[in-house]
């Protein structure tokens, strides 16, 4: 069974200061991994993350996650070659096809955007790249969803960040959860599975308020398994029984929950 871990995504504007100062909180809180998002309104993930590379020594840093049709083959083999020597090694690349408003970013960068089967073959020249370049112990997440892009996972990726709603139910978690382990090569280890925290007790990130209209009361009403109760205890337990039944074992926190969840990290993370 795989063991949990936890991560903090964040997308905050600041100076190398805060970047610092955020980067040492994760780490002191328990947080395995530091995640930046890849979108033309938040900071750049590899120039943020090597911020927070010079400012911690265990912190995992990754990209969460990096749009492939935005860069190409080599510019994607460079930055995260540079990423792993800064931080001596504790680069995790997130990489998938593009979020659904992606379109206008590779517009405002002058960059095809392309169909879907087009962004996934560039998933794919990425990966072969950064693998020739990098070898094959560089952990690879991928947002996967459709059925090519876990197959593609299943071959090369250590991990998959489920393609879920916040409201996901159990029922939809153990489905997607299934695919994802039955695209994974036989030959190869377990594959983790991530998922993200929606919610804490009352408090649910503006950003999910704003885009999404979530409420506590909507992600209570729909049985949101990625919504907590606040509760070290209930939310262990409820933890526990989804790493049971689906293989869940990744969590990752928006930054603004990430000291509400802390105790819940120190509570299981590494078991």
């Amino acid at each position: 069974m795989t063991s949990f871990r936890f991560g903090v995504v964040t997308g905050a504007h600041g100076d190398a200061r805060a970047w610092s100062e955020t980067a040492r909180r994760v780490e002191g809180d328990g947080y395995a991994a530091l995640l930046v998002p890849d979108t033309l309104y938040t900071p750049s993930p590899f120039l943020a993350l090597s911020v927070a590379a010079a400012a911690t020594s265990t912190l995992r840093l990754g990209t969460w996650v990096l749009a492939a049709p935005l860069r190409s083959p080599a510019a994607t083999v460079r930055e995260t070659r540079t990423l792993v020597e800064l931080s001596g090694g504790r680069f995790e690349l997130g990489l998938g096809a593009g979020r659904p408003q992606g379109e206008a970013d590779a517009a405002a960068l002058g960059v095809p955007w392309g169909s879907g089967r087009e962004r996934v073959d560039q998933v794919e020249a990425t990966i072969a790249a950064v693998r020739g370049a990098l070898g094959d112990d560089l952990p690879l997440t991928l947002a996967a969803g459709g059925d090519r892009m876990m197959r593609i996972a299943g071959r090369h990726a250590q991990a998959v960040a489920l393609p879920l709603p916040p409201h996901a139910h159990l029922a939809a978690v153990t489905a997607v959860a299934a695919r994802a382990r039955a695209a994974a090569a036989p030959d190869r280890p377990p594959i983790e599975l991530s998922l993200q925290i929606a919610g804490v007790g009352e408090a649910v990130p503006e950003w999910l308020r704003r885009s999404a209209g979530l409420t506590p009361e909507s992600l209570r009403a729909a049985g949101a398994v990625a919504a907590l109760s606040g509760d070290v205890t209930h939310d262990a337990e409820a933890l526990r029984a989804l790493r049971d039944a689906t293989g869940v074992s990744f969590f990752t926190v928006p930054d603004e929950l990430a000291p509400a969840v802390a105790p819940l990290v120190a509570e299981l993370a590494g078991r």
